[in-house]
C-alpha cells in the first residue's frame, strides 16, 4: 500500500535545497507528485505531494526532518475523486490593502475553492503605480455562471478588471 504525504518546507533561500529534498524522498522510496514553491523575501517555501510505500512513510518523515535549516511539516494526503470543473482566472488593478482579502471574500460567497494562486505587485507600464495581479486557478461549482464570477470581481472596484482563461473551462 501507498501513502499520499503532504510536505511542507520553509528556510533560508540557498542552492540546493531542492535537490536534497529529491534526494531524501528517492532514498526513501517516494515518488514526487507535484510541488509548488517559490523564494519570498530570501525565504525559500515549499510543498510537495509525495506518494511512499506504507513501510517507508515513517523513515520518510525522519529523514525530511533532519534535513538542516529547513522547518518541514507533515500532513497525510488522501487520493482526490473526480476533477473538478476548474478555470483559471487574472485580476489586475491598482494595488490597495485588502484586495486579497476583498477577492477571497467573493470567491467563498460563490463557494469556489482556491486550488492554486499566485499574487503580487508591480509598476503599472505607464505611471510607474503598484499594480496588483493574481493568478488562480479556481474550482467552480456546477451551476456557476462565469459571467457572475467576473461581475462579482469586478463590483470590488472600477480599476478591477478580471480575464478567465476558457481553455480550462468545460
Amino acid at each position: 500500500m501507498q501513502k499520499q504525504l503532504v510536505v511542507t518546507v520553509i528556510g533560508t533561500d540557498k542552492p540546493g535545497i531542492v535537490e536534497s529534498l529529491a534526494d531524501v524522498i528517492t532514498r526513501q522510496q517516494g515518488n514526487w507528485l507535484g510541488s509548488a514553491m517559490s523564494e519570498l523575501a530570501g525565504q525559500f517555501a515549499g510543498i510537495l505531494h509525495v506518494c511512499v510505500p506504507d513501510e517507508h512513510y515513517r523513515s520518510l518523515c525522519e529523514a525530511l526532518a533532519l534535513l538542516p535549516g529547513l522547518t518541514i511539516s507533515f500532513a497525510e494526503g488522501t487520493p482526490t475523486a473526480e476533477p473538478p470543473h476548474q478555470v483559471m482566472m487574472t485580476v489586475t488593478g491598482n494595488d490597495r490593502p485588502g484586495i486579497v482579502r476583498e477577492m477571497a471574500s467573493i470567491l467563498r460567497q460563490l463557494n469556489i475553492n482556491v486550488s492554486d494562486l499566485t499574487t503580487g505587485c508591480e509598476p503599472a507600464p505607464h505611471s510607474g503605480a503598484p499594480l496588483f495581479y493574481a493568478h488562480a486557478l479556481v474550482a467552480l461549482p456546477p451551476q456557476l455562471e462565469l459571467d457572475d464570477l467576473i461581475t462579482a470581481l469586478e463590483s470590488l472596484s472600477d480599476d478591477l478588471m478580471v480575464d478567465i482563461d476558457q481553455a480550462f473551462a468545460d
